[in-house]
This record gives structure tokens, sequence and C-alpha cells, in this order.
């Protein structure tokens, strides 16, 4: 659910700036390409 992805990464956002830490960036990618994990090796074991 990508609404709920994007309210968890706002959220973490937001507690860093209450903490005043320093958040480099946030982005959610909602249908990632099919071919992302020979990038990126995502799958869970």
């Amino acid at each position: 659910d990508v609404a709920a992805c994007k309210a968890a990464t706002d959220a973490g956002a937001a507690a860093v700036q209450r903490v005043g830490g320093e958040l480099v960036a946030v982005h959610v990618i909602p249908r990632p390409h099919q071919d992302l994990e020979a990038v990126f090796p995502l799958s869970r074991k």
C-alpha cells in the first residue's frame, strides 16, 4: 500500500526533525521496475 508507506516515511521524517537529526533523503518508489532486483538485491530470505 503506497499510502501507508508514504505515511510511514513522513512520520519518520517528522521524528528526525523533532529530535534534531539530519535527514538526507526520503523517496517512495510506488511501482519499482521489475529489473530493480538485478541492481539492488532486495529479496527477503
